[in-house]
Parts: structure tokens; sequence; C-alpha cells
């Protein structure tokens, strides 16, 4: 180095010694002073901690060939386990069309869990002194438990059987067919199954008499000559699932107010969907309450018309579509009028402007309509079922009595199956022909209703309403089992 000053002359060469290495491994040097060594010790660890980067080899050509391969198999397995499970559900509905008694076999032990718990129940309250029961009552539901263990389901459970050829399945099905033809349904094209399933006329008139039932008419007069037909138009209501979808679209289709149509034009008909204060809210909130699509529209020009569906028939509605009614069930016990402690099951209702709590089911139904049936205003009751099988007499009864003229020459009738049953507002679909068969017989009437639900609903069920609009308590003990 020229920078270092050479060994003075005097100096012994032997003599001189040299340093040991340093902490950096440099020999023949000076330790450097302590700050600098803690420097260059510190910055040499913190140098060992972190390694120097090594990029990732990229996979070789081998390894992406058995990483597709790999993906391959997954794929082609999930479409095996996907194709074995679409052949096990064609099976599934192959064995149920063919077999109903293999059915049976299954829905046999959850009858008889039901039955055992009814049982339990029975056997509890007796032990207790028979506080909700009578002796006599617990006697009836052991009858009924073992009536329905003994049941043959096959023949509620399996599909219809083939039809013999001579089977004549059109006799006395002339109007039926009409009904259909009116939704543009021809009768021709339907399958021989379901024209047999068809009820005859014979059997609608039993079951629902042979004229429609219509509640309200004497006050028709009052509304069209106190009212400026300019300015009023009809409006449907009714409890949940009562069939306002249905009188609406069938107003809709078929009827027109022509003093409203010439103020206003040809679009503004004079028929809404609902009342103002909404369809379903009671009427005590007439005045507290406006729907959002409704509030410049005069309440006192709406003639309320009103729909109610069989009893019976709306219990089961109400279990596949509860709306905002609020009550302890589930999918395989519904309606549960009456709870295992054998107390009656409270419901309560969330409307917009409040709740309302009721002792059952059955008395929201029979205080919904009786607030509807103390007004002193106009409207008018007609029955869900006369809809369906006296939809034309329904209808230019109520586009007279309120003021309107029919909207064409000859009857349309629905058959959208958006516009009857639950479907509008859910997933169970109900179309004309389907509405048809449901409700022309009795066989679904009493789904899912025990012993104590039948008992219950025909203790509180409101004897006015069932004698005003026609409809009979059932003579069955117990309806089918809801699986």
């Amino acid at each position: 180095n020229n920078n270092t000053s050479p060994i003075p002359s005097n100096i012994n060469h032997s003599s001189v010694i040299m340093a040991p290495p340093s902490a950096s491994g440099t020999l023949g040097r000076r330790s450097a002073p302590n700050s600098l060594s803690s420097v260059t010790s510190t910055s040499s660890s913190s140098h060992n901690k972190f390694p120097a980067y090594k990029p990732k080899r990229k996979p070789r050509r081998s390894e992406r060939r058995q990483r597709r391969s790999q993906t391959a198999i997954a794929v082609r397995v999930l479409l095996v386990v996907l194709l074995l499970v679409g052949l096990v559900d064609l099976y599934f509905v192959w064995s149920l069309k063919s077999h109903g008694k293999s059915f049976t076999k299954d829905v046999a032990p959850l009858v008889r869990n039901q039955v055992d718990t009814v049982l339990h129940r029975n056997k509890r309250e007796g032990d207790h002194g028979g506080a909700s029961q009578s002796k006599a009552q617990q006697d009836y539901d052991r009858l009924t438990s073992k009536q329905l263990i003994n049941r043959d389901f096959s023949k509620q459970f399996q599909p219809l059987k083939p039809l013999d050829d001579t089977t004549d399945v059109d006799a006395d099905k002339e109007e039926v067919y009409e009904i259909l033809k009116q939704a543009g349904v021809d009768w021709k094209t339907l399958s021989r199954e379901d024209r047999y399933m068809l009820p005859t006329w014979t059997r609608v008139q039993q079951l629902y008499g042979t004229e429609p039932k219509i509640v309200g008419l004497d006050r028709c007069e009052v509304f069209t000559k106190e009212r400026d037909m300019s300015t009023s138009f009809f409006g449907i209501a009714g409890t949940f699932n009562s069939g306002t979808n249905l009188l609406a679209e069938m107003l809709i289709q078929n009827c027109q107010i022509t003093e409203r149509m010439q103020v206003f034009g040809d679009k503004q008909k004079g028929i809404r969907w609902q009342v103002p204060w909404g369809k379903h809210t009671p009427v005590k909130w007439r005045w507290q309450h406006v729907t959002t699509t409704d509030r410049e529209v005069p309440v006192e020009n709406s003639f309320p018309m009103l729909t109610i569906r069989d009893p019976y028939f709306w219990l089961g509605s109400m279990c596949r579509h509860p709306y905002a009614l609020k009550w302890a069930h589930n999918r395989t016990v519904c309606p549960n009028l009456v709870l295992e402690d054998g107390s009656i099951n409270k419901v309560w209702v969330k409307y917009k402007e409040g709740n309302t709590y009721h002792d059952s089911m059955i008395h929201h139904f029979n205080e919904w309509y009786q607030d509807y049936l103390d007004v002193d205003f106009p409207r008018v009751f007609v029955r869900f079922e006369d809809l369906i099988f006296y939809g034309k007499n329904i209808t230019e009864t109520l586009c007279k009595c309120g003021g309107g003229v029919p909207r064409r020459d000859h009857f349309v009738h629905v058959q959208d199956s958006a516009k009857i049953g639950t479907a509008a507002h859910g997933s169970h679909k109900t179309g004309l022909l389907q509405a048809i068969q449901r409700y022309g017989n009795f066989d679904h009437r009493l789904d899912g209703m025990t012993a104590e639900d039948i008992r219950v609903a025909k203790q509180f069920f409101d004897p006015q309403l069932m004698e005003m609009f026609n409809y009979q308590h059932p003579s069955q003990t117990v309806g089918r089992p809801l699986v």
C-alpha cells in the first residue's frame, strides 16, 4: 500500500507482533473501533437473515402433462357421479309410478311416528288427570290413530292406474270442457288420464251448488249512484291465499268503466289489483294505511270486491305459503292448530302499520272477514271456487254491480298459473287445469290435518261465514299426512 508509512529502520522486523485475525476474517489488520465492529456485525447478521432470492423453477413438461391428466380424471369422476345420481332419480320416479305400495312402506313409518307422538301425549295428559282432554276424547284419538295406521295409503299416493279402453272419461264433463275452452285450452289435446281426473259437472254442483254464491249485491246501487263513475274503480281485497290475483286478472280481462276511460284515456279501465289500503290489510286500517302506488287514489271511490276460499283448503294453502302470518309449524306438521300440550296454537301477522295477534289461524280468518261484513260502505264477496267453475257468471255480475260494462263480446278465463293458487308469490304452481282437478273433489281438502286439528276447526270456524258461503264441515276424522 503506497499510502502506508514504511516501518522505521530502527525497529527489529522479527519483533513485530502480527495482530490476530479480526471478526471480519481479515488477517494482519488491527481491530476496528468498537462502534465500527458493532455496525459490521449487525449488518452481517441481518444479511444472513435474508437469503439470496432463488426464482421458482418452471414446471417441466412432464409435470404439466401429469397435472392436466389429474384434472381430466377428476372431471370424468364428477360426470360419472352426476350420471349415477340422475339414474337413481329416474329409477325413483319409475318406482313411484310402478309400485305405489313401495311408497307406502316409506310413508307408514312416518305416520306411525306421528301416531306414537299422539298416543304418548294422550298418555301423559291422562297421567296428569286429563287436564286438556277428556277420557272420551283420548279414546277417540286412539281409535282414529289405529284407523290411520290401517288405512291403505297406496290408494291415495299411487298415481292413477291405466284406464280401460271402454271407460268413458268424458261423460258429464261438457261444462268443464267449456271452462277450459274459455281459457284457450282445447280439451281434445289433453291426455286421457288428465280428462279422467277432471270432475263431472254433477260433482261440482254437489260441492258448490248450482249457481255462484255472491254476498253484498244489495249495495251495488248505492255505490253507482253516490259516486262519480269517472273517478271510481274496482279494488280487490282478501286475506292471504284467498284468490285475489285470479279475481283481479279476470276483471281486467273482461270488464271496464266507460266513464273513466272517456276522461283518463283507454288505458284507465277502472280495474285495480287491490284497494288503496292494501288487499291483505285489515279494513280497520282503511284510513290509516295507503299503498305506495295508491297515494293519489280517493279511498271512498274504491269498490272493494273480496274473495274468500273454502276454510279447510285455505289452511292447506297457508301451509304452502304462509305470507306474513307467523305460527309454530313445519313442512310435515301443518296446520298444527293444536300444540303437543293440548293448547291452541296462537298466531300473529306482521303488517306495515303494526302487528295483529290472534288465538289461532282460524281466529285470524274469522276476524278478517267479519270486519268487512260489519262495515257500512259498499263491498261484495265472492268464493274462490266460483271463480274457477262459474267464472263467466261471477265476472259479468261484478262488472255490472260496480257500474262497468263487458270489455269484449266473449268471456276470457285465466289459464296462466301465475294467477291461480300460490304461484304468484311462491313456487307451487296451479294452472286452471290443475285447479279444476284439485277443487273439483275433496281428496286434498284435509291434507296435513290431524283429528285434533279437525275437531278444533269444527269448533272455531265462524258458523255465520260457513253458512253464508255454503261451506260444509268435513265428515272425515283425519286428513292425509304431509310427506
